[in-house]
């Protein structure tokens, strides 16, 4: 009784992260139209995929509850084949990621390293599939997985100064945090088997919080910069000219990069180079920041 309700309490709270996730990959999926930053791309690849690790574990925990011994089992090597393989993918992609957020380029070896930890993530995947009550092998899984999460954290901390867009540097102070924070609980996880799928959800849930805030706090800024009324003569000492001066209405009112192309009957790559012009000219960022230099807010 007490097993099923820790598995019961479990499956909850992977429940819960994953509707926090939903809503944080949605919103970051708006905010990559209206912004269309290279990286927020990877970024949605980044949260689906670990959205997908959140997915996976609730199948697992559900298929073990509520399905019989003989379709658990088979239908939970599927669901471990896919989780693992899904995590191999995150042992590269988030170190290929963390170096969009630090505009550095992946270089070798670490390339190497990560797609060999990555391969050697596999194989201890698949003799624990075979040899299951051998605990050590998902502890040394596990010690790859973070062992490559706190690296990355390592070189934003050390390359911090170097993103250049603030709130992405905000976030990215919010993330370290957490995972200092967390650092009890994992280091726990690694001693007590029993806790480790406890830990998962809780630490994606804090992750997918921290980017609807910063979310939240995007869209909350958003209407009140509509509202304002936008001149020409506000825009007359950043030496705007009148094609970007059409394309700063058109942002104004809330229109994506591919709509303005639409609307203007040009490419959308032509609108991205007015747009990276009137930021290289007003010195800003983002659309956000832009409305708001030119409203005086």
């Amino acid at each position: 009784m007490a097993d099923m309700t820790g598995q019961g309490f479990t499956l909850l709270l992977y429940m819960f992260a994953f509707a926090t996730g939903c809503m944080t990959l949605v919103l970051s999926v708006v905010f990559h139209i209206r912004e269309s930053y290279e990286w927020t791309k990877y970024f949605i690849i980044f949260h689906t995929s670990l959205l997908l690790v959140i997915v996976l574990q609730v199948l697992s925990v559900f298929v073990e509850v509520f399905l019989g011994d003989t379709i658990a089992y088979i239908t939970g090597l599927v669901i471990q084949s896919l989780l693992v393989a899904n995590v191999s993918f995150l042992i590269i992609f988030i170190p290929y990621f963390t170096t969009w957020i630090i505009a550095h380029p992946w270089r070798y070896p670490y390339r190497a390293i990560f797609f060999v930890l990555a391969t050697f993530y596999l194989a201890l995947s698949v003799l624990y599939m075979i040899f299951s009550s051998l605990w050590v092998l998902q502890t040394v899984m596990m010690l790859i997985f973070v062992g490559t999460l706190f690296f990355c954290i390592a070189v934003i901390i050390k390359n911090l100064k170097t993103i250049e867009q603030q709130d992405v540097r905000t976030v990215s102070k919010s993330i370290i945090i957490l995972s200092f924070v967390m650092m009890p609980l994992l280091i726990i996880s690694l001693i007590f088997p029993q806790w480790r799928y406890i830990s998962y959800p809780i630490y994606f849930m804090a992750f997918s919080i921290i980017i609807l805030v910063f979310l939240f706090i995007y869209f909350r800024r958003i209407p009140q910069v509509e509202q304002q009324e936008l001149t020409r003569e506000r825009v007359a000492q950043y030496h705007i000219t009148d094609r970007e001066y059409t394309v700063i209405q058109r942002i104004q009112t809330g229109m994506t990069n591919k709509e303005i192309a639409a609307e203007l009957d040009i490419s959308v790559n032509t609108v991205n180079n007015h747009v990276a012009n009137i930021f290289a000219k007003t010195q800003v960022r983002s659309r956000i920041d832009l409305l708001n230099l030119l409203n005086g807010q």
